[in-house]
């Protein structure tokens, strides 16, 4: 979604408060970056907060909208994949035998 190619940045001119400018710089300083660094990173992450927080509205008006019996089967897929999940050994190392040399 978001690139770091320098080639693609554009500079933009944006106003805001004195304090908020003192607080990025305040940060930008502790972490050995720009300002323009500083506030991206900001906003990257502000942008990845406001995805995830409509992921989980979507996610929660998904299954609200189910009907009795979508809920059901949804329950019933969900407690059959826990059982096998729980036979799964990918990070089991007490079924492994260690190289004989």
């Amino acid at each position: 979604m978001f690139g770091m190619n320098a080639a693609r940045k554009l500079k933009v001119s944006v106003s805001i408060d004195a304090d908020l400018v003192r607080l990025v710089d305040q940060r930008a300083a502790r972490e050995g970056k720009t300002r323009s660094a500083m506030m991206e990173a900001w906003l990257r992450s502000a942008s990845r907060r406001a995805a995830a927080a409509r992921l989980e509205e979507e996610t929660a008006a998904y299954y609200d909208a189910l009907t009795p019996a979508e809920a059901s089967e949804d329950a019933e897929w969900a407690k059959g994949s826990a059982r096998m999940a729980r036979k799964l050994t990918i990070d089991d190392v007490r079924g492994r035998h260690s190289p004989k040399g």
